[in-house]
């Protein structure tokens, strides 16, 4: 019996669409969709229930040396690290003596790379000292000048 009970097409159910009448105020919401915001909707609330009861329990007199070493971003209004102290973390980390190896390292670099466009250029000028010559042969082969040639055009 059970399977002449599946094989009996079963009608599926449909969800009404917006009425006419209704149009103009969008789309009709589904339980699929509500259920959806009432989920994001009451997870927020919870958000904002422990923060309060978190910002009540907070001690007034709490303080951490960080405190001075962070700044208040406005526009998305939360706390940042200042550039100070951005600066001293990574000093910590790698130490003062690592830092002045890797300036000195980077300021022997940027001498090297000078010294060799220096170089390239000096080349690029030795190869470039023909030119105005060639334009001197080119011009000296024209027994003409200017004048004459204006004439023999008239």
């Amino acid at each position: 019996m059970s399977s002449l009970r599946n094989a009996v097409k079963r009608i599926t159910h449909k969800e009404r669409s917006q009425p006419q009448s209704r149009q103009h105020l969008g789309i009709l919401e589904k339980k699929k969709d509500y259920v959806l915001r009432a989920k994001d909707y009451h997870r927020k609330e919870d958000k904002i229930k422990s923060m309060r009861s978190k910002a009540s329990n907070k001690n007034p007199d709490e303080f951490y040396f960080n405190m001075h070493k962070s700044q208040m971003d406005v526009e998305k209004g939360k706390h940042k690290q200042s550039q100070e102290a951005k600066w001293e973390e990574r000093l910590s980390l790698v130490g003062a003596d690592a830092v002045k190896v890797m300036k000195s390292q980077d300021l022997s670099y940027v001498r090297m790379m000078r010294q060799k466009d220096l170089k390239s250029v000096e080349k690029m000028k030795s190869n470039l000292h023909f030119i105005g010559h060639f334009d001197d042969i080119h011009d000296d082969d024209d027994d003409e000048t200017d004048d004459e040639k204006k004439k023999k055009k008239k």
